[in-house]
């Protein structure tokens, strides 16, 4: 692959939405594989994904930002971060994605504001069209939001779990994206680590699994990680809740609810890593973890100084 200045195009694309609105399934369909947690669940996504495309002459890096929202407590805050840092900083292009089974232009106008005074083109990504029965509505809603942002210059009518749309989308981005070297090597299809996938992976399992305010409660932490010993690789994650009465829901009578949630965790991981692993899980009690500066700086949420 060449990447002299003059003829390869390299940039970022972020996905901006509110949750929910099929960032992290459209991330996935785009990178052609299982990169970034999706559940049926919001507020999944806590932290900027990266997922690295490239072709002969291009390279684009699509970024999967948290669900635009107010922050509530300090983990919502550097989410909220994450979100301002990649569309007012990083972006290239913005994705603008919007649930068109279900479309609430009234909690997209804080967001609308922020991307009016973005310098980057706006695509808008009308998203879960494959739940739209009359899709005579799709052309009024598109109108609507371009009301409301003007900045809007293109827009892509996609349904992620099915492909529809993703490749012209992938091929619109591409050819949007300015002269410029690769910004990462060849090859390589995120900016993460495999350690940081595995938390990633467990804490998706927990969302999908348990109810309430369970997995917005929880932080996953990888407490050691070893690789390239074939039937014994091996990892020890801890579980940190916010309180002792939630431990035992996490753990379950007998420990069965823990014993299923190492099960499909593992499953996942192995299916994102191709290769055995054995997985440990812990509880802990780590309280009102979503307001300590300290354990936020340390699960990687807040830069160290």
């Amino acid at each position: 692959m060449t990447t002299q200045t003059e003829n390869f195009h390299s940039g970022f694309a972020v996905l901006a939405g509110l949750p929910n609105a099929g960032k992290s399934t459209l991330l996935n369909a785009l990178a052609g594989g299982l990169l970034s947690p999706v559940t049926d669940k919001p507020q999944t996504t806590r932290q900027n994904i990266l997922a690295i495309i490239e072709g002969p002459a291009y390279q684009v890096v699509f970024v999967d930002t948290p669900g635009f929202l107010h922050p509530r407590y300090k983990l919502q805050q550097t989410m909220a971060a994450c979100v301002d840092r990649a569309v007012g900083e990083d972006a290239d292009v913005v994705l603008l994605l919007l649930d068109a089974a279900a479309p609430d232009l009234s909690a997209y106008q804080e967001l609308f504001a922020k991307l009016a005074k973005v310098f980057c083109p706006v695509y808008l990504v009308l998203t879960k069209t494959d739940l739209v029965k009359d899709k005579s509505v799709l052309p009024a809603l598109e109108a609507e939001v371009k009301k409301a942002l003007p900045r809007v210059e293109k827009t892509f009518c996609v349904s992620a779990p099915r492909g529809s749309g993703v490749e012209e989308l992938k091929a619109a981005v591409a050819a949007a994206m300015p002269l410029s070297p690769a910004y990462f090597p060849p090859g390589q299809w995120t900016d993460r680590w495999e350690r940081f996938y595995a938390a990633e992976f467990i804490r998706e399992q927990i969302f999908k699994l348990y109810q309430k305010e369970i997995p917005y409660s929880t932080q996953v932490e990888i407490e050691k990680f070893t690789e390239d010993l074939g039937p014994k690789n091996f990892i020890r994650a801890i579980i940190h809740v916010e309180r002792e009465t939630q431990k035992p829901i996490l753990i379950g009578k007998g420990g069965a609810a823990i014993a299923k949630l190492r099960q499909h965790a593992q499953q996942r991981i192995e299916q994102f890593l191709g290769r055995p692993y054995r997985l440990e899980l812990q509880v802990v009690v780590s309280p009102n973890w979503r307001n300590d500066a300290k354990l936020l700086e340390k699960f990687g949420y807040i830069d160290k100084e």
